[in-house]
C-alpha cells in the first residue's frame, strides 16, 4: 500500500513537471487597434543558437502567427513571395513599401529569438522558443505597437516532440499580448 501512494505521488509530480511554460507581454503598447486593419505578416527572422543560424523556423512560425491573428478576427495574410525570407533580417522600409503599395494598414515583422530544440525524452535538456513581434503602420512606416513571448518546455518530455509544437501556443499567446 505505501508503494501505491508513493507511486501515484511520483506520477503525479511527473505528469506536473512534464508541462510547458508560456507568457507573452507588450513591449511597446499599440497605438491604435489592428481590427479592421488590413495586415501583412513578413517571414519571422531566423534564429541562432551558438553563432549557428538554425534556417527554417521564422517562415513556419509566421505562417502559424497570422493563423492567430485570423482566429482573432484580424484580417491577416502571410507574405508570399522572393523578395522577403526568414534567413535574413527584413527591411523595413522596403517593407512598408511594399504593405503600402499593396493596400494592407499594418505589417508584421519578428525575430524568433531564441530556438533551443534540445529535449529528448528523459535527457535533462529543455526546449526553448521565444518570439518578439513588432507592428507598424503601412502608411507612415511608425512602430504601433510590439510583444515577445517565451516558452519553455520541462526536464522531461513524455513524447519525443519536437519545439515545434510551441509555434501555435506562443503565437496565439503573443496576438493576445498585441491585442489587448
Amino acid at each position: 500500500m505505501k508503494f501505491f501512494n508513493f507511486a501515484s505521488v511520483l506520477l503525479v509530480v511527473l505528469l506536473a513537471s512534464g508541462c510547458a511554460a508560456v507568457n507573452a507581454n507588450k513591449i511597446s503598447p499599440m497605438k491604435s487597434s489592428m481590427q479592421g486593419q488590413r495586415i501583412i505578416v513578413f517571414p519571422f527572422q531566423d534564429p541562432y543558437y551558438k553563432g549557428r543560424q538554425i534556417q527554417g523556423v521564422g517562415g513556419p512560425f509566421s505562417a502559424i502567427f497570422t493563423t492567430e491573428l485570423q482566429a482573432a478576427n484580424i484580417q491577416a495574410e502571410s507574405y508570399k513571395g522572393p523578395d522577403f525570407q526568414s534567413f535574413s533580417a527584413i527591411d523595413l522600409k522596403a517593407a512598408c513599401k511594399y504593405a503600402n503599395e499593396n493596400g494592407y494598414d499594418i505589417f508584421a515583422v519578428g525575430v524568433v529569438t531564441e530556438w533551443i530544440d534540445g529535449a529528448t525524452q528523459w535527457s535533462g535538456r529543455v526546449d526553448v522558443a521565444a518570439l518578439t513581434v513588432e507592428v507598424y503602420n503601412a502608411k507612415t512606416c511608425e512602430l504601433a505597437g510590439s510583444a515577445s513571448g517565451r516558452e519553455t518546455g520541462n526536464f522531461i518530455t513524455f513524447v519525443n516532440a519536437p519545439t515545434t509544437r510551441f509555434y501555435q501556443t506562443l503565437s496565439k499567446e503573443v496576438v493576445q499580448a498585441l491585442i489587448k
